[in-house]
């Protein structure tokens, strides 16, 4: 067997170190195995070829390039850093995974004839990615900025959703020389676009059937239909996308959106008005990361740019940059009050990035909510280093200037739903921008 080309129909991959191995295994004399830079520290794999293979459990922090992928399977898959350059993957099975933090790209990658079914990919960058007669089900693209050249072709999607992809800043300038995704000769049936920007990207011939476009933006161009096409399209738009969008062609508004009104956008002017959102800073004790999680999820799924640690903070940084610079960078500090963040330095160092930015804009920066007493309760004299502790009161005071909402009854695993939602949404509420 040649060292670049590895077959086999049962060989089954379990993580990482087992895939290094398991190379290096085969021909120790001659494979190599580029081992991480202190920039990245991902291990990197360079042109092979696996067929047959499974891979599952978990991947991070290795690149893979310029390798082919034929009828492989990716099972159980938490791929968290696991980067793909360059690759190709002809006919294989991506089932029950998730793919986070691309930061450093996916780029250059085609897909030809591949299944996925329950798998998200999500917080990165795609460039040059190519889907080919691929399907699609129960798939999740989400937090993806940027994008560009991500293009399907005769592929089908169903119970899919696209979220908060492609973000542009307010009155930013479009390049269209480059466009962000394409859907060519697709079908769609029961699809979900939510704070989407589809200024720069194009549907041509697309059956978009029993679907949703939810805060997103379009252009007239956006859908196109060439002559003759008879697909099937049955989709909805909210009021906010349409009062984003700069126009539409009035022929695919009643085709696509059974919208007759060429005057739909003034109609929706009479009615409510674009709302946009503040973008949140989640501050938070690692002790308190699952009700972190289970927050800035709720967030996100109703349209609010988050930055949380675990999802967004890239390695290779150093730590006090990456909190200090996010903290500023955000428009609010949604701080997660409770013993365990009032006692931790780092999330008093985020609180006093925000403190400083509240007092050199007069803006409301700092926003609390508490999952217990401990707020309430703390005294000058328990804060530790005693060399920090006018800082740190000056921090704590401040919190208890600005009203905090009370999360406490949400701060278990056992709680009411719906009551969880009512608080969701008067936070949201708050977060709007004036």
């Amino acid at each position: 067997m040649a060292v670049n080309d590895f077959s086999s129909q049962k060989m089954v991959i379990t993580a990482r170190e087992a895939l290094i191995k398991h190379l290096q295994d085969i021909d120790p004399t001659k494979l190599k195995i580029n081992k991480p830079s202190l920039a990245t520290k991902e291990f990197e794999i360079r042109r092979k070829t696996f067929k047959g293979y499974t891979f599952t459990k978990e991947f991070s922090d290795l690149l893979v390039k310029g390798c082919k992928f034929v009828e492989c399977t990716f099972e159980n898959i938490w791929g968290f850093y696991w980067l793909f350059e360059k690759c190709k993957f002809i006919k294989c099975e991506f089932k029950n995974s998730r793919f986070s933090h691309l930061e450093f790209d996916w780029a250059e990658l085609q897909f030809i004839d591949c299944r996925f079914r329950n798998v998200q990919w999500d917080e990165g960058a795609l460039f040059n990615i190519y889907f080919e007669r691929c399907h699609f089900f129960s798939f999740t693209m989400m937090g993806m900025v940027p994008i560009s050249y991500v293009v399907f072709t005769k592929c089908s999607f169903e119970n899919t959703q696209f979220q908060s992809i492609v973000y542009y800043k307010e009155d930013t300038d479009i390049d269209d020389e480059v466009e962000d995704l394409i859907f060519d000769e697709c079908m769609m049936d029961y699809c979900y676009f939510n704070g989407v920007d589809l200024r720069n990207s194009f549907f041509v011939d697309t059956s978009i059937y029993k679907s949703a476009f939810i805060d997103c933006e379009f252009r007239p161009t956006t859908i196109v239909e060439s002559e003759g096409n008879n697909s099937s399209n049955y989709a909805s738009i909210d009021f906010q996308s349409i009062l984003k969008s700069d126009g539409f062609d009035h022929k695919i508004l009643e085709k696509y959106f059974n919208i007759h009104d060429p005057e739909i956008k003034n109609i929706a002017k009479s009615i409510t008005s674009k709302i946009n959102f503040k973008t949140v800073f989640i501050s938070y004790s690692f002790k308190d990361k699952s009700f972190a999680g289970q927050l800035n999820d709720a967030l996100t799924q109703r349209g609010i740019k988050t930055f949380l640690w675990e999802k967004d903070a890239r390695s290779g940084q150093p730590l006090e940059d990456i909190m200090s610079t996010n903290a500023r960078k955000h428009d609010r500090i949604l701080f997660i009050a409770s013993e365990n963040s009032i006692k931790s330095k780092a999330c008093q160092l985020e609180l006093s990035e925000g403190r400083i930015k509240q007092e050199s804009t007069w803006d409301t920066v700092l926003f609390p909510i508490h999952i217990d007493n401990f707020l309430f309760t703390v005294r000058k004299s328990q804060i530790r280093p005693i060399a920090k502790a006018d800082e740190y009161w000056e921090n704590i005071e401040e919190l208890k200037r600005i009203n905090s909402t009370d999360f406490s009854q949400f701060a278990g695993s056992d709680f009411d739903q719906s009551q969880f939602d009512d608080a969701i949404a008067k936070i949201i509420k708050e977060l709007k921008l004036d």
